[in-house]
């Protein structure tokens, strides 16, 4: 009765553990493998033969080693026959078990071995994909130079990963428990992490700073802490937890680019200031010019020194109107307009309505194709821009050919509006022209009317609002300038 309650709770705690017993008679050669052992592998007792053989041609070819190693360490010198191997199963998958097994010695030699192969094939596949993601942590840690830490606020301890020891140049078996946490910190960055810490033990405050700190090989750099509370179950604040970030590449550039940023503000502020001085000096030269001119009585003068005079005149009058173009385009780059919500067809018709005449004399067809209806822009740019594109498109039509043009407004794959001003006059040849096209006085056509103003002053208003005008065209066969606004966010 005892053998049988004894036999049964056997039973009971090899099922409990997933376990399968096996029994090995050296003499005899003879094995034995329990019905647990085959049922975990998905056979019946019977199926295959249990021989020494079959264990070995179930085992995964990366595991026979270690299980051959491991078994003649236990027969020769004793050691403990414990090892994780993986078997095939008979839907020809493989299994993680835990084969453990004892010998019986007669004489120092091994006459018999029992033992049981354990299934932990879930624990195994739970600890590998934890061990890969750990890794994966790890890894992104490192590249990313940030590591996490913890402090206990009960029992002064603290634990880092390996990263924030790599930062802060310490071996991994550094003691932290006799470091002055702020010491490795420059002034006045020392305090604010004190204090930051303080803040945050007592009143839960996180902190998320940049600061400069001395490594123990010397170096400075810049680091980013990051840290916040861990509440007790009594509500108080008992652990300190964070992340710490090796920051002195990005830094560094951050540094230098606002310091490219301060010299290059600085220099547009001289040479805004220079550009009024210099204009403001040589308006006082040519006023004083046309000032002085006008004292000169031609009429008391040959007619030689008349013609020279005259000729002075018109120097004067020119110089005059070439300050009026700077200052204008001077006023463009540093006014900031308000953008209003502008409906195209409205602009565009009081564009038309003022141009009527000339429009009217040169037979000129004016086409709209408005698909995007608004857009957001100053209406004094929007106006002048419009209104310099027909101007041209007239000026340089065709001889003895009435402008077509076509006004066409639309959104572009970007999100950005866009209007292109089309026409079918005698074009620009790129080629030779391209490139100063939207210059100051840049003309490309021998035309007395033709100033090399209207473009310059329409560029300078589009990207004085964060836009861009360009221009396809060829010779004869007319021009499309299109306007591209800035996308609003």
């Amino acid at each position: 009765m005892e053998l049988t309650e004894s036999a049964e709770i056997l039973k009971l705690i090899i099922d409990g553990t997933n376990a399968g017993i096996w029994d090995w008679d050296f003499e005899s050669g003879e094995v034995y493998w329990s019905e647990n052992f085959y049922g975990l592998l998905g056979y019946k007792q019977g199926d295959i033969p249990a021989r020494i053989e079959t264990f070995y041609e179930l085992l995964h070819p990366e595991d026979k080693m270690p299980v051959a190693q491991a078994l003649n360490a236990h027969l020769k010198y004793g050691e403990p026959y414990r090892v994780v191997a993986r078997l095939k199963t008979k839907q020809a998958k493989y299994k993680y078990f835990e084969c453990t097994g004892k010998a019986v010695f007669e004489d120092g030699k091994a006459i018999r071995m029992a033992g049981c192969n354990i299934d932990i094939h879930e624990r195994k596949v739970l600890e590998n994909k934890l061990a890969e993601s750990e890794y994966l942590l790890s890894e992104a840690g490192r590249l990313a130079r940030m590591g996490g830490w913890e402090y206990n606020l009960l029992t002064n301890k603290s634990i880092w990963s390996k990263t924030v020891f790599d930062i802060y140049e310490l071996p991994y078996d550094h003691n932290l428990e006799f470091d002055n946490p702020y010491s490795y910190f420059l002034p006045p960055y020392d305090e604010m992490m004190k204090k930051a810490v303080e803040e945050t033990a007592a009143h839960g405050i996180i902190w998320d700073l940049e600061l400069q700190m001395l490594t123990e090989r010397g170096k400075v750099i810049w680091v980013r802490s990051y840290g916040e509370p861990v509440y007790g179950r009594s509500g108080a604040v008992e652990k300190l937890r964070g992340v710490f970030m090796d920051i002195e590449k990005y830094k560094t550039n951050e540094i230098a680019l606002n310091n490219s940023i301060d010299v290059m503000t600085q220099n547009n502020l001289q040479l805004k200031n220079f550009t009024h001085i210099l204009s403001h000096n040589i308006r006082n030269h040519a006023n004083n010019i046309s000032l002085l001119t006008s004292f000169v009585d031609t009429a008391a003068l040959d007619e030689e020194n008349a013609d020279l005079i005259q000729r002075i005149v018109k120097v004067s009058q020119g110089l005059n109107s070439t300050l009026d173009d700077l200052s204008e385009a001077i006023r463009i780059q540093e006014s900031e307009l308000i953008s209003d919500t502008l409906k195209f067809e409205e602009v565009i018709n009081g564009v038309l309505d003022v141009l009527g005449t000339d429009l009217e004399a040169n037979e000129t067809t004016v086409k709209k194709e408005l698909w995007t209806e608004q857009v957001a822009f100053p209406r004094l740019y929007l106006e002048s821009i419009i209104m310099n594109l027909v101007t041209n498109a007239v000026k340089y039509r065709k001889p003895d050919v009435p402008p077509v043009i076509t006004l066409r407004t639309y959104t572009n794959h970007a999100g950005s509006v866009v209007l292109e001003c089309q026409d079918n006059g005698i074009g620009i040849d790129l080629e030779i022209h391209g490139k100063k096209i939207f210059g100051l006085y840049k003309t490309f056509h021998d035309r007395k009317d033709a100033h090399g103003v209207g473009l310059f002053l329409s560029k300078t208003q589009v990207e004085s609002q964060g836009g861009q005008i360009s221009v396809e065209s060829e010779p004869n066969l007319g021009s499309t300038f299109r306007v591209t606004f800035k996308a609003r966010n």
